[in-house]
This record gives structure tokens, C-alpha cells and sequence, in this order.
């Protein structure tokens, strides 16, 4: 603020008189009237939040759940409600900035009733994203869902009616919502189609009806009768309609089958290593047998000799008999009861059986889509994952012995001609079933047992491709083989011995703790699985006689007692010598800023929004300074703290004095009087007679200015005023305290090497 000589401007001042003003409103009621009428916000507000209703209810739909649809409904008009508050609010552009933490911190209270903690907010939502590619609609409504569904629908919500209140848009505000309900419509699941075009119908009804249902300051002579039997004529339309939906929902020819369904086509298995899974108990089994398993998880039985890939089946998925009876395959001999209960199967959908089972029953009623795959004897929970707590018990007579298949015959005719298909056999696994007995059985057995004795174990058994001339390898003196690889090698040499095969997978042995017999994920296992008429599918499960010794020390490491260490013996040994990092620049460039970027982007974060707490502290530190000197100095800071907002948002000359600004923006009483107060002050009649009075009210006045000068501006202009540096580096007034700049330290520049005299005048005469 630029000083003047004041006896020069004490008679100019005198010279002058203030205009004849309007009486301004008293100055704490001065704001309320500036701010938008709850009636004009409430309209537009309300269509945004019914808009988004209809995605919070679509998309609860995913999940085949009302506490998700209801979760997305409390999100919707959350957020539109919290528009209308920060318009009301007397700092708005405050209120906008912090609604996403709020949204954040009311989402991870929304734990407390799953009865989780907020602590683990971010874990819960990864694990409910990742299990929810997982699962086809309905996906399980995991506690990790609720933060989502709040955040998806209270911030869009939220944008909504920010656009049909603060930009006076209430049509696109309906809009935006409506290209996210079609993207979560056709992701419903079968039974729900009807109910989310019901959930996405009427709320959009109503958002439209609130929006055209009549502008009350153009319809001020219509009574509420009028309003009312309005309504009820609108709602009695719409029942037609959502008969008409109901009708066309079921429409074959507006919901078509789909020409390819991935469920009927055979799929490459993925592996999850072990080292990745928690080590828990999956389930817990009691049983008098002596049965350790194999449980079964699912199988792969299509070979595809193009890649040589095993996938699993299609899937034939049927309702379980009400009896519970699976199969009639001996079903007449003595039955094994084996009970299983589920503890922690994760996201699974397929429950663990145990091949050649005859019957199941059900200590409790099963999940309604609990399915028998009659594909592969799998039992699969069609929607969702397998829930904790459920048992049920397996009825199956004791597994063949080898001179029971050694009189089995093989299935003829095209039943079982898919689990036969496979390559021309290699030459060695052609002389040993030359050589090999003539019963199906005796050539499987011959090619079994030399193949075991020849390979070894090594590494873990992913899924990989398994070629006939990879088999015929594994034949070979000292060959080494993945477990995957030998148990492929071995379905595909029961199929050239002529006996249906397939890969089976899941988990074998069981766990003693304190008496309590469990599985685990070390539990993991492949099989070969064969069919013998009179005994359907059999296991074999088969080790090699020696494998690769290994230093690994994962806990959830399977260790077979049967298989013997090869000839090559692995020996920790302690060796000093200079190791080679054969990693790339760019690795570890890579590396160093994943690990650095945490800490670099919180310091960017720091100096991108220290100007707010410094211009906070700037203000506060003023007012302690005028408020040592006097009214005058207090006065000067309010009007001081106006102007350094000008300057921020860019809004008038700096230089103009406080009479002359007031022609540079728009006429405001207000705005008016606190010029003419600052100048009758600081250089005019009252310089000497201010009170405490008129401090108060140039406070008044300055922060009523100060609101409605930000409030007129563009919202992205209100943002950078919080966060621009300007009127910290070219104050409104240098009479007043400032505070000091943060800046970036640059580096010194080195001073240029002089050369003595001597030196310089040789290199001269050189030159």
C-alpha cells in the first residue's frame, strides 16, 4: 500500500463527500443473502441424486445383494447432499476441496458394521477387486465393496450436482451418471435383469420428474393439489411401463443367446505359485478310512495337440439329485464316509471331493447354486465363492487295487473318445508297449513304472506345454522334469496305452494338528486320474523314484518322503568372491524411483500447497501486529488481506488505491463502504478518531468481500488462488507483514579458474 503525504490527501479527502449510499444490510447478515436460495439448489440437486441412485442400485445389482444396492443409494444422495451444503457453505471452495477425504474417511468407517477395521481400507478393496474378476455376476459382496460402492456413487453424485447447482446445468448433471448405469446393466446377473432395469428405470423417472415437474417461480399459482395429483397421474404411467420392461426383459430376441460362451470352450489353467498363498487351513476332514486323498479340485482332460497345452473341460454344469446320489458306479459296495468342512478356501468356487464318490450329503442346506459339473464329477458353487463353514459328507467305496484293473477293461465307443485324443506316440514309449502285457492296465503300468525310474523332480509344477517329443525325452538317463511335466507325460501315456485319462489337481495328504486333521496349500498336488469300466475315474498318484535337491525354504514347499535325492546333490557352500550385477541402467533407475517415489511426491505435494498454511499464518501474524499499533494498522490489514486475494485470483490493478478499485470490479455496497472506510482512515477525518468499532467492522465488511470476490470467480480459479504463490511474492502492501518465500536452494556456480598472469601470457605468445 503505497504512502502518500497525508496532509496533501487529508484535503483532498475533506473536499470530498462520501455518495449518498444505500443502507447496506447489517454485515454478519450481509453473506447469508448472497448466497444461493436452498430452493434453487434442492431441484437440480435432487435429479443428480436420483440420477445416480439408479447407479448405485444397477450397480448393487452385481453383487445380487440389497446391502449393496442400499450402500449405493446412501452414496448417492450423501454426495448430492454435500453439494448443496458447500454451496450454503460460507467458504465453498473449502467445502468442494475437502468432500473427497471426508468421502475417503466416512468410506473406511463403513467398515466398523462388516466388522472390519479401517486400518486395513486399501487391502480390503484390492482383495475385493482382484476376487471380483474372479467370480461371474453375482460376485460376492465382500466388506471391501462397501468403501467402493460409497466412494463410485458419493463422488459422482457429488459432481453431479455441482454441475446442475454451481453451473446452473441440471440436465447434464442427469446425464452423467447415465454412461456408467449402461456399463454396469449389462454386466447383471440372470436372475437380476428385471430388477436392474426396475433399478435404473424409475430413479431415472423421478430424476426427470423432479427436474420437469415445473419451475416453482413460473408456477407460483399452482397449488400443491395440483402438484400432487400430478404425481400420482405420473406414477400410474409408469406401471404400464415397467410391464412393458418385465415383458421385453424376457424377450429372447432383445436378450439373444450369445454366440460364444467361454464356458463351453476348453481353457489353458492358470497356476498361482505357492509362495503367493497365505498359509491357512482350507479345510478340515474327518473320517474313520484310511483315505488321505487325493482331493479334487478340477481337472484337465482336452489336449490340444496344435499347442500342446492341457485345458480344462466346458462345463456341464446340472442341479445336485435331491437324493444326493452322484453316481451308480459301485454304489453297492461297502461306502467310506469322509467329512469335509470348509474353513478358508478363498476365492474357490469348486468344493473338494474325492474321486469315484457315490453320494453327498449336507450337514446344512447348500448354497442354492451349488452344481454337479457330470463333465468331470466336480461339485462348483455356480455364483460366489465357497462359503466358510459349510460341511457335508462323501460316500465312496475304497479305490481299486492293481489286480482288480488288471481284469478291467477299457470303455468302447465314442463316450469317452475326447479323453483318448492325443499325438503319434515317440519311438520309445512304442517299444515298451511292444513289449508291454496285452491288458490296457499292463502297458499303462510298464510305461509308468520306467518313466519314474528314469526322470527326476525338479522345480515347481506350473502348467507348461507338454509335446510328444518332450515325453520321449523323459525317458532318458538323467532326465529332469517338472512335477506338472511327468504327471502330463503320464496322462498322455495312458491314452497311448489306450485308457482314458486326465490331469487331476487339488491337494493330497493330510495334516495332524493336536488331533485335528487339515489341509493346507503345501497340501497342493497333480495326478493322473484313468477310467476303468466298473470303477469310473481312479487316481494314481505316482512319485519319481529320485528328484533334484533343493536349498528353498518355503514353508508351503511340498516334501514327499517316497522321493529320493538325485545324483545331483546340492551343498550350501560360503565362497568369498566378487559378484557380477549383470542388472540393466534402467533396472535399476526403475527401482530407485519406484522406492523414492513415495517420498518425492509428498515433498512435491508439500511445496505445491504450503501457500495455504503460509497465507494463514501470514494473516494471523498481521493482525497480531496492527493489534499492537492501533485501529488504524487493523483497518489497513483487513483491507490489506482483500486485495492480496485480488492479486491471487488475478483480479483488478494492483496498484489502484481502494476508491479507484471499487470502479475495477462490480458495484457492491459493501465492497464500497470498506473503501471508503479505509481511505476516511488512513488519510482522511477519522485517522485520529478510528474505534474499535469501525475495526470491527472493516473485519466484517473484508471477509463478506473477501467470500463473494472468490465466490464470483471460475471454480478452477478459486483452487489456484489457495495455492498460487503471488501475493506472497508481490504483496498488496509491503507496510504490512509478509512472510517469507520457500524457495528451492540453487546450486552456487563454481568461480572461473584464473590462470596467474605468467600463465596467460604464454598462452598468448603461443597462440
Amino acid at each position: 500500500m503505497t504512502v502518500i503525504d497525508e496532509p496533501r490527501v487529508d484535503e483532498v479527502v475533506e473536499q470530498i463527500e462520501p455518495p449518498d449510499l444505500p443502507p447496506s444490510p447489517p454485515v454478519g447478515d450481509g453473506e447469508d443473502d448472497e448466497r444461493p436460495a436452498l430452493g434453487d439448489l434442492v431441484r437440480p440437486a435432487l435429479a443428480a441424486a436420483f440420477a445416480t441412485a439408479a447407479l448405485g442400485l444397477v450397480a448393487g445389482g452385481i453383487f445380487g445383494s440389497w446391502p449393496a444396492r442400499l450402500t449405493g443409494l446412501v452414496g448417492a444422495f450423501a454426495g448430492a447432499g454435500w453439494a448443496v451444503l458447500a454451496q450454503r457453505s460460507r467458504r465453498p471452495t473449502f467445502a468442494q476441496a475437502i468432500f473427497p477425504p471426508v468421502a475417503l474417511f466416512i468410506a473406511a468407517i463403513s467398515l466398523i458394521p462388516r466388522g472390519e477395521s479401517p486400518a486395513a481400507l486399501f487391502r480390503l478393496m484390492a482383495d475385493a477387486v482382484e476376487a471380483g474378476r474372479l467370480f461371474r455376476p453375482p460376485v460376492p459382496f465382500d466388506p471391501g465393496w462397501t468403501p467402493l460402492l460409497l466412494l463410485l456413487t458419493s463422488l459422482i453424485a457429488f459432481a453431479a450436482a455441482w454441475v446442475g447447482t454451481a453451473m446452473g446445468r441440471p440436465r447434464l448433471a442427469v446425464a452423467i451418471p447415465l454412461p456408467i448405469v449402461g456399463l454396469t446393466a449389462i454386466t447383471q446377473p440372470d436372475d437380476g435383469q428385471f430388477i436392474a432395469g426396475i433399478c435404473a428405470f424409475l430413479p431415472i423417472l423421478a430424476a426427470l420428474a423432479v427436474l420437469f415437474g415445473g419451475d416453482t417461480r413460473r408456477a407460483s399459482d399452482l397449488d400443491r393439489s395440483f402438484e400432487a395429483k400430478r404425481a400420482v397421474r405420473s406414477a400410474l404411467a409408469a406401471v404400464p411401463v415397467v410391464a412393458l420392461l418385465f415383458l421385453f426383459g424376457n424377450a429372447s430376441f432383445l436378450f439373444p443367446e450369445p454366440r460364444y460362451d467361454p464356458n463351453e470352450q476348453p481353457q489353458k489353467p492358470k497356476a498361482v505359485p505357492l509362495s503367493a498363498s497365505e498359509d491357512r487351513v482350507l479345510f478340515e476332514v474327518d473320517t474313520d478310512s484310511d483315505i488321505t486323498g487325493p482331493w479334487r479340485t478340477g481337472v484337465l482332460d482336452v489336449y490340444d495337440p496344435e499347442d500342446a497345452f492341457w485345458k480344462s473341460p466346458p462345463k456341464e454344469l446340472e442341479r445336485l439329485p435331491a437324493d444326493g446320489v452322484l453316481s451308480d458306479v459301485r454304489a453297492g459296495a461297502e461306502q467310506q464316509q469322509v467329512t469335509i468342512t470348509i474353513r478358508d478356501l478363498g476365492n474357490a468356487a469348486a468344493l473338494p471331493a474325492l474321486a469315484g464318490t457315490t453320494r453327498i450329503t449336507f450337514a446344512q442346506d447348500p448354497p442354492s447354486s451349488t452344481r454337479l459339473d457330470v463333465r468331470t464329477d466336480l461339485l462348483r458353487v455356480e455364483q460366489g465363492r465357497v462359503p466358510a463353514g459349510l460341511a457335508y459328507t462323501l460316500a465312496l467305496p475304497a479305490y481299486p487295487t492293481g489286480d482288480q484293473l488288471l481284469k478291467a477293461t477299457v470303455p468302447e465307443g465314442k463316450r469317452y473318445s475326447e479323453q483318448l485324443e492325443i499325438s503319434k506316440p515317440p519311438a520309445v514309449v512304442q517299444d515298451i508297449l511292444v513289449t508291454a502285457g496285452p491288458s490296457p492296465w499292463e502297458k499303462l503300468d510298464a510305461l509308468r513304472t520306467k518313466l519314474l525310474a528314469t526322470v527326476s523332480s525338479k522345480g515347481a509344477g506350473s502348467p507348461v506345454e507338454v509335446t510328444a517329443k518332450r515325453v520321449g525325452e523323459l525317458f532318458r538317463d538323467n532326465a529332469k522334469a517338472s512335477p506338472y511335466e511327468i504327471v502330463a507325460a503320464e496322462a498322455m501315456l495312458a491314452r497311448w496305452a489306450g485308457v482314458p485319462s486326465r490331469i487331476g489337481f487339488g491337494f493330497d495328504g493330510l495334516n495332524d494338528e493336536d488331533g485335528v486333521l487339515t489341509v493346507r496349500p503345501r497340501n497342493s498336488a497333480q495326478w493322473l486320474e484313468v477310467y476303468f469300466e466298473g470303477f469310473g475315474w481312479t487316481p494314481l498318484i505316482g512319485s519319481p523314484n529320485q528328484a533334484e535337491a533343493t536349498l528353498d525354504s518355503d514353508p508351503n514347499a511340498r516334501y514327499t518322503p517316497t522321493v529320493l535325492p538325485s545324483d545331483d546333490v546340492a551343498v550350501e557352500l560360503y565362497l568369498a568372491y566378487e559378484v557380477q550385477d549383470f542388472e540393466q541402467l534402467y533396472q535399476r533407475v526403475r527401482r530407485q524411483i519406484v522406492r523414492w517415489a513415495p517420498v518425492l511426491l509428498s515433498l512435491a505435494a508439500l511445496w505445491f500447497v504450503w501457500p495455504i498454511g503460509a497465507k494463514a499464518w501470514r494473516r494471523a501474524k498481521r493482525r497480531r501486529w496492527a493489534a499492537a499499533i492501533g485501529p488504524r494498522a487493523q483497518i489497513a490489514v483487513e483491507y490489506a488481506e482483500l486485495r492480496d486475494l485480488a492479486v491471487d485470483l488475478n483480479v483488478g490493478d494492483i496498484w489502484s488505491t481502494p476508491l479507484e478499485y471499487t470502479f475495477e470490479v462490480k458495484d457492491d455496497v459493501e465492497h464500497t463502504e470498506l473503501a471508503w472506510l479505509v481511505t476516511r482512515a488512513l488519510y482522511g477525518d477519522m485517522k485520529d478518531t478510528a474505534t474499535d468499532e469501525d475495526v470491527r467492522a472493516a473485519e466484517q465488511l473484508g471477509a463478506s468481500v473477501r467470500r463473494r470476490l472468490l465466490r464470483a470467480q471460475p471454480v478452477q480459479s478459486q483452487l489456484l488462488a489457495l495455492v498460487t504463490r503471488a501475493s506472497i511474492v508481490q504483496p498488496y502492501s509491503t507496510e504490512v507483514p509478509n512472510v517469507r518465500q520457500l524457495k528451492l536452494p540453487r546450486p552456487k556456480l563454481r568461480p572461473r579458474l584464473r590462470l596467474p598472469r605468467r600463465r596467460r601470457t604464454a598462452l598468448g605468445a603461443a597462440r
